[in-house]
């Protein structure tokens, strides 16, 4: 009787303080459009065959993940890093295929093409990274339900609780919005790092953002003039 009714408070918790799956999945779609729309020349692979493989994953990932996160599954941990690894991989190929054609000055590619591939290359770097930041802190969104473990990141909402209350959790639009504001200020707003790995993978993002935004962008204008 008592696992029971731990069961359903941390149901009702969950329901009270964490965003649905579908926000995770738009992020993901976002990030399939942008593929979809970049040049052939900047994927490592079959646009299609990309896209089709990322869509069986979040398809397997909204299966398992059907009850919400009220308990800790490895499946959905499992393929939700398959999936964000997949797009992490195949947005630093297009970054490197970038950067090539920007540096042995490709004649076949126009600086529209350069302007456009490198803000996918940007955009995809912020809903990336908004994911793996949704995924690692405190463990994962299951993990951060049903367990008080060290946080990775800390938000203001977990400092002032007299403003969202004790049970608050951060959800996916408040890893969103910690990518959004690292890339355009290089540092968040006002969530602070608390682990190492967060630091390193703010940093990373960071260094990301320069290179598309300073190097992509500024020799793109300058072949457009």
């Amino acid at each position: 009787m008592t696992g029971i009714l731990d069961t359903l408070r941390v149901r009702k918790v969950f329901r009270r303080t964490h965003d649905p799956i579908w926000q995770l999945q738009l992020g993901v779609l976002a990030v399939m459009v942008m593929q979809f729309i970049t040049d052939d020349s900047f994927l490592p692979y079959n646009k299609f065959l990309i896209i089709g493989f990322e869509a069986v994953l979040m398809i397997a990932l909204a299966i398992v993940t059907s009850e919400g996160y009220h308990r800790v599954s490895r499946p959905r941990r499992s393929l939700a890093v398959a999936l964000i690894a997949i797009v992490a991989l195949i947005n630093v190929f297009s970054l490197v295929f970038l950067v090539r054609a920007l540096l042995a000055g490709h004649a076949t590619v126009s600086g529209v093409e350069l302007l456009g591939n490198g803000f996918t290359i940007y955009l995809t770097n912020i809903f990336m990274f908004a994911m793996l930041y949704w995924e690692v802190d405190g463990g994962g969104p299951d993990q951060r339900v049903v367990s008080a473990r060290k946080r990775d990141f800390l938000f203001p909402q977990m400092v002032h609780q007299n403003i969202s209350g004790a049970d608050w959790l951060p959800g996916f639009t408040d890893y969103l919005y910690l990518s959004v504001t690292n890339v355009t200020n290089f540092a968040s707003a006002d969530t602070v790092p608390i682990s190492h790995r967060a630091k390193l993978m703010m940093m990373t993002q960071a260094l990301v953002s320069v290179v598309a935004v300073v190097l992509v962008v500024t020799r793109a204008i300058g072949v457009l003039q």
